[in-house]
């Protein structure tokens, strides 16, 4: 079975930050870093994040208003921005993932919202 984890955050994540949480997560150096297909910065896009030990399939950040998500987490979210809004990350680890997927998942999103002011969570059921 697939499992999802999502990102919450008041700033929006980089592109770069991504990279590095992933690298953190993986404890990989630049040149052993898993290999990330599509743009992260693109909030249409879509991201496949593949390596010898990992499968993610990610939703880049996308601005939501913080309303549309209230009750959906067991947790607090972070204050919204000036116009109410959060930004929503939502990380897929798929049935097939390598044993571990969704262990770095967790981790390189905790990463994440430390850098960007968020939260980590597993949706609410």
């Amino acid at each position: 079975m697939s499992q999802e984890l999502h990102l919450v955050t008041r700033e929006r994540p980089a592109g770069d930050g991504f990279r590095d949480a992933l690298r953190e997560a993986t404890g990989a150096d630049a040149a052993a870093e898993p290999e990330v297909d599509g743009d992260f910065g693109d909030p249409n896009g879509y991201v496949n994040v593949s390596g010898p030990r990992l499968w993610l399939e990610l939703e880049p950040p996308g601005h939501v208003e913080a309303a549309d998500l209230d009750g959906g987490y067991a947790g607090d979210l972070p204050d919204p921005d000036d116009e109410q809004c959060l930004w929503l990350t939502v990380a897929r680890v798929p049935a097939g993932s390598p044993a571990g997927s969704a262990g770095i998942a967790r981790r390189a999103l905790e990463f994440l919202a430390a850098r960007y002011d968020g939260v980590a969570a597993e949706p609410a059921p």
